[in-house]
């Protein structure tokens, strides 16, 4: 009997950190971004509902652990008009936390990419058969794989990924087959 697969959604927490210590999280990434927006530290904790206390301690306590400042009040006139901005450097910060996070999400949406590090795609996708014919041009190497239904698929490759398989004719392998290429595997072949 076949072991069912799981389907299984990876999901992440990223943080950054300075001197071993944490410097800004979701949340804070979320209090800059909003203070950068509503151009008040007010208006951004309204906004996300949270005590000025917090939010006021939070961004300190950034400041306190790097050293430099991240944010600047102004004072309006007589009738208000007082603020909040990102100094270079706290727009620095933030740009960095997105930048990863943006990466993360994007490497998380991408099965291509998953495949690239060793995980699983679907069986779907996979069809069994004998590697037939391997030849080696260049950087690249043209593997001929004849398959049960009798079918040949040709998948080209680097030769760097016949040696990393250690590919030889007559191994048993999986042809994966998606819409742009054809991938080579030789687990559970």
């Amino acid at each position: 009997m076949k072991e069912k697969e799981v389907e299984v959604v990876p999901k992440f927490k990223i943080w950054l950190e300075y001197k071993g210590k944490t410097i800004l999280g979701k949340g804070g990434a979320k209090l800059l971004q909003t203070i950068k927006d509503k151009g008040s530290l007010s208006s951004a904790i309204k906004e996300l509902s949270i005590s000025y206390r917090y939010a006021w301690g939070y961004l300190k306590k950034i400041e306190e652990r790097i050293g430099v400042q991240i944010v600047k009040s102004f004072k309006g006139g007589a009738k208000g008009g007082g603020g909040m901005k990102l100094t270079e450097a706290g727009e620095s910060l933030l740009r960095k936390y997105k930048r990863f996070e943006e990466f993360l999400e994007f490497t998380l949406q991408n099965p291509e990419l998953w495949e690239a590090y060793g995980l699983r795609i679907k069986d779907k996708n996979r069809i069994r058969g004998k590697v037939i014919e391997i030849t080696e041009e260049d950087e690249a190497a043209i593997v001929k794989i004849k398959v049960n239904i009798p079918v040949t698929i040709v998948s080209i490759i680097t030769t760097e990924a016949v040696e990393e398989l250690d590919l030889n004719k007559g191994d048993q392998v999986k042809a994966i087959i998606k819409a742009t290429e054809v991938m080579v595997d030789k687990k559970d072949g």
